[in-house]
């Protein structure tokens, strides 16, 4: 392994949870303090990616089409879950290894979570109804009782397991289904059951939290009689991917009573359409893909992504990385 390495950041779309070019290059200036035997490059458009690609070791952000780096050993994804289309064909033959941003966001995303689960827990959609018609009404909102209910996770990774760790003082029964429950099992959730078990375990759950990422697997995932197959007094979660759920299946459930209500902070189409019509429904609750949002999250991507630096100037192994580049987890 070589004692020097050139390491190229490119300069990121913009999307929800991506850095701005400022705090890339002060990123950049940092990694050349830290890492004397790093080259640090920031290229802002797609054709000096391209041009720096060539004799490049790593590379932090996405892609551009055309790209050529037959030294790229490490690339660096700028997300946890990186959105479908990232990991292209030419990056699955390749043999660079690449890591995402996994664990960076779990305790903000989870606390987004519990945000949802205790505002249901105390029918806060239908009093925030009524404070905005000013509608003094007692007594009349549905409950989640915690302590009696089950909460199904579908994905029982970091967040999941961060959320479960939040919730055990109120006591519920926690439980999931992931597509790898071998080596997901464990922590504060109770089980972990293969993801073909999911329709036997909806009907069981007072809470259901959509965790995974999207996927040529998971795209659509949830529809209408998935919906079918939950209480009627249950509550729906989605901080993962909005396109792992057909919304106006979810939208339809709600309107015909078959869910108790949803917390949605992902959907598929962003920005969210203004004349949708989840916007007007009462037992929704709804943030603009904010769930990963906290005061240090720059500072812990940094953190991440100069410890894989160091990683790979020593040659050992690099943390977080997406054993399947095929399905991108």
């Amino acid at each position: 392994m070589d004692t020097t390495a050139k390491f190229v950041l490119m300069d990121p779309p913009s999307a929800p949870g991506i850095p701005s070019a400022t705090v890339l290059e002060t990123w950049a200036q940092e990694l050349r303090a830290e890492c004397e035997e790093l080259e640090v490059v920031v290229a802002r458009t797609d054709a000096e990616v391209l041009e720096q690609l060539v004799d490049a070791d790593a590379a932090y952000g996405v892609l551009p089409q055309g790209w050529h780096a037959p030294r790229l050993r490490w690339l660096q994804a700028p997300m946890a879950n990186p959105p479908l289309g990232y990991f292209t064909p030419q990056i699955a033959e390749h043999p660079v290894v690449v890591t995402n941003m996994r664990g960076v966001y779990n305790d903000h995303i989870a606390t987004h979570v519990m945000a949802f689960m205790l505002a249901f827990a105390r029918g806060l959609p239908h009093y925030a109804h009524g404070q905005r018609n000013r509608e003094y009404r007692r007594g009349v909102a549905p409950v989640l009782h915690l302590a009696d209910s089950t909460v199904l996770f579908i994905g029982a990774g970091g967040v999941a397991h961060q959320a479960a760790r939040y919730l055990q003082p109120w006591g519920p029964r926690v439980v999931a289904v992931d597509a790898r429950p071998e080596t997901t099992a464990g922590g504060a959730i109770g089980t972990v059951f293969d993801a073909d078990a999911l329709e036997s375990q909806l009907p069981l759950a007072d809470a259901v939290v959509m965790t995974v990422p999207h996927t040529p697997d998971t795209e659509g995932m949830l529809e209408r009689r998935h919906f079918a197959l939950m209480k009627p007094t249950a509550v729906f979660i989605n901080i993962g991917r909005g396109q792992t759920v057909v919304l106006d299946d979810l939208v339809h459930a709600l309107e015909a009573g078959e869910l108790a209500g949803a917390g949605l902070d992902v959907f598929d189409q962003e920005p969210l359409p203004p004349d949708h019509r989840v916007w007007t429904l009462p037992n929704v609750l709804i943030t603009p893909h904010v769930a990963m949002v906290g005061p240090d999250i720059d500072q812990r991507r940094y953190e991440l992504i100069a410890d894989n630096c160091r990683r790979l100037l020593a040659g050992e192994p690099l943390q977080f990385v997406v054993t399947d580049k095929i399905l991108g987890f």
